[in-house]
C-alpha cells in the first residue's frame, strides 16, 4: 500500500502527467493535434527525468491496444479517457468522464 500511495503521489509518472496538464493549460488553446501531445510527453520526459524515460504513457497506450482489440475499453473509462487525453489530445477536463461510474460499465461482462 506504502508503494502505490508514494507512487501516485511522488512518482515521476504523476510528476510528468502534472507537468503536461500544466503545459497544455498555459498554451490557452482547446484544440490540440495528437502530434502536439506526442512532441509535449517527449519534452516533458526531456526537460524533467535526466534521461529516464517515462514508463505510464508506454503502459497506457499497451494496455488501450489490449482493451480495444477485446472490444473491453468502455468496460475501463478511465484508462480510455487517461488515453484520449494523453494521445488523442482531448481536452484534459474530460478527466471526469473517466471517474464518472455509469450503469452500464458496472454491469459488463468480463
Amino acid at each position: 500500500m506504502a508503494d502505490l500511495i508514494t507512487t501516485c503521489y511522488g512518482g515521476r509518472n504523476r510528476k510528468c502527467a502534472e507537468a503536461f496538464t500544466r503545459r497544455r493549460a498555459a498554451q490557452g488553446k482547446r484544440d490540440w493535434e495528437p502530434e502536439e501531445c506526442v512532441d509535449l510527453w517527449k519534452q516533458v520526459e526531456d526537460d524533467l527525468l535526466n534521461g529516464q524515460k517515462l514508463q505510464g504513457t508506454l503502459a497506457c497506450k499497451e494496455v488501450y491496444l489490449v482493451l480495444e482489440s477485446r472490444g473491453l475499453l468502455n468496460s475501463f473509462p478511465l484508462i480510455k479517457t487517461i488515453h484520449e487525453i494523453s494521445f488523442q489530445c482531448t481536452p484534459v477536463e474530460n478527466i471526469i468522464d473517466g471517474i464518472i461510474v455509469r450503469d452500464s460499465v458496472c454491469h459488463s461482462n468480463l
